[in-house]
């Protein structure tokens, strides 16, 4: 077995590399993208993967976490777990931190960067979201609507919230406290210290992709075609859109424009302070996963296996691309050079990574 690095001094310390889900925003891409190299992942990768400096780490179908060469796809090493990885991993310095889904068995574990072994592992029930961390707590939360508190070092629960309905977006650290959304169309506020719920909001439907934050706001998108700003201070809906229809994945806040794509295909720019000021382009794709906005456009993807790279202004397609399978995980990865010249990852249909 190969090693990885001891450490990467750039984390992914949240799922698409931080709240906002901007990390790629700065980033451009090749007007003609050319896979660098060509991976097996296995039977499927599903949620998005987590970049370092030099190593791509990616969850499997298969039950597997796997730890790649960003330069030459070379894989270091493979950490079998005790369940499907729904969701992708979290990367803080020397380790990683991943959950299963209840396919056998539902944990939550700590993994060292340096060769895949399990530092510790905590049974947690059934966790398809994204999971959360601050610096000093890792939270997850399950299907049965279960939100645990965990410390890093051990793996010890701190505190478990029960709440009503499933969690499929992942939990937000805010100032305020804890977000967490489930599918009885609610909003919770927990304290992260206690997991007291501080206070609830009731939604137009659920929210499937993890909402995006700037701190002082949480932007969401719901499977009844509503997308919603909601201040933590007041934990009350300060905007409201209708998005034409459904939304399932995370949307994306670049300085203050909102990225939302709707499952019809129809990509949304709202100004965060302007809400009525929104356009939106018809990109003709049916569409499950949310955008990638970049400096040279906004990347999509499609179930069909396409991807493209859309002009926000005039909605004007600058590169279209095919995954040939199906593009079904939340969003792509963003930021840092990825291995290949777009922010791409293969999809969960295929198991295969570019």
């Amino acid at each position: 077995m190969k090693t990885g690095p001891a450490r990467q001094e750039s984390g992914w310390p949240a799922y698409l590399g931080n709240q906002r889900h901007d990390a790629g925003a700065r980033e451009t891409l090749n007007p003609d993208p050319r896979p660098l190299w060509h991976l097996g992942m296995g039977r499927g990768v599903r949620g998005s993967p987590a970049l370092g400096e030099t190593v791509v780490a990616v969850g499997t179908a298969d039950r597997n976490l796997v730890l790649i060469d960003r330069a030459s796809g070379e894989v270091l090493w493979r950490s079998h777990l005790g369940g499907s990885v729904r969701c992708g991993p979290l990367l803080d310095e020397d380790r990683l931190y991943v959950a299963t889904e209840s396919q056998p068995q539902g944990r939550v574990y700590a993994v060292r960067l340096r060769d895949g072994r399990q530092l510790w592992r905590t049974q947690s029930g059934s966790v398809t979201a994204p999971l959360a961390f601050d610096g000093e707590a890792i939270y997850a939360a399950t299907e049965d609507g279960l939100v645990l508190r965990l410390e890093p070092e051990h793996g010890k629960v701190q505190w478990r919230r029960p709440l009503s309905g499933a969690v499929r977006a992942g939990p937000l650290v805010t100032p305020n406290g804890l977000v967490v959304t489930t599918t009885s169309d609610t909003l919770y506020l927990l304290d992260r210290q206690t997991g007291a719920v501080r206070s609830q909001l009731s939604l137009a439907g659920a929210v499937l992709g993890t909402p995006a934050t700037d701190g002082h706001r949480v932007y969401l998108a719901t499977t009844n075609g509503r997308i919603v700003a909601v201040d933590l201070a007041s934990l009350s809906v300060t905007w409201d859109r209708a998005a034409g229809d459904a939304v399932y994945g995370a949307p994306a806040l670049v300085a203050d424009t909102l990225f939302v794509l709707a499952r019809d295909g129809r990509l949304w720019m709202i100004p965060v302070d302007a809400p009525n000021a929104a356009t939106s382009h018809t990109l003709d794709i049916v569409a499950t996963a949310g955008p990638t906005p970049l400096a040279s456009g906004v990347l999509v993807g499609s179930v069909s296996g396409e991807v493209l790279l859309v002009d926000p202004t005039s909605g004007a397609i600058r590169w279209r691309g095919c995954c040939w399978s199906i593009l079904r995980a939340e969003r792509f990865a963003g930021g840092r050079k990825s291995p290949v010249p777009s922010r791409s990852r293969r999809s969960s249909a295929t198991g295969k990574w570019w």
